[in-house]
């Protein structure tokens, strides 16, 4: 027997009449759905949009450590300070930008006695800009800064790493001393 005279007869003994029809519930049914995904989409984009505002900001240091690096190495500053979003990575040294923009980079290295240190900010393989000591008298603290703007593409890496200029790079980074440094902000 058919389901809709089955059910025809039920409502016909118990009194009741039915006033909706399957097709009419199911078309309700696909109403209701497609305001709900509607409105899932309407959140979707206002939290990307709100992710989009969030601000793109980190500082790092070198805490208290002396080493050395060889020629072409990523300076690792492992005492994350502030990190907005969470674009640095602490455990290789590496912001990766998380939209197209302009960023500011500033990184401070520090030596002591009369040893070098030369450094670069890189994205993607092409050197931004660099500083570094390599004239340092014995026994006094040195220091050099940089601060470098440049255009990054989504997902593209920014880092600092020793130059090709000396074979050993000597880092001196402690309490009461000139602070190893680097700090990224996304400013346009």
């Amino acid at each position: 027997m058919n389901y809709f005279i089955l059910l025809s007869i039920v409502l016909n003994i118990t009194g009741q009449t039915l006033t909706k029809s399957i097709q009419n519930i199911t078309s309700f049914d696909e109403d209701s759905m497609n305001s709900r995904l509607e409105l899932l989409e309407a959140k979707i984009s206002m939290l990307e949009n709100e992710r989009e505002k969030q601000p793109v900001l980190f500082y790092a240091i070198i805490k208290q450590s002396e080493f050395s690096l060889n020629k072409y190495s990523t300076v690792v500053f492992e005492t994350i300070i502030i990190n907005e979003g969470g674009h640095y990575n602490n455990n290789d040294g590496i912001f990766v930008a998380p939209r197209d923009g302009i960023y500011m980079f500033s990184w401070t290295v520090c030596t002591v006695n009369a040893a070098y240190i030369i450094t670069e900010l890189v994205v993607e393989e092409k050197v931004i800009s660099s500083t570094g000591e390599r004239e340092v008298d014995s026994s006094s603290y040195s220091s050099a800064s940089m601060t470098a703007f440049c255009r990054m593409n989504k997902d593209e890496h920014a880092w600092i790493r020793t130059t090709g200029w000396n074979t050993e790079n000597y880092i001196h980074s402690k309490d009461q001393y000139s602070r190893t440094s680097f700090l990224g902000l996304l400013i346009h």
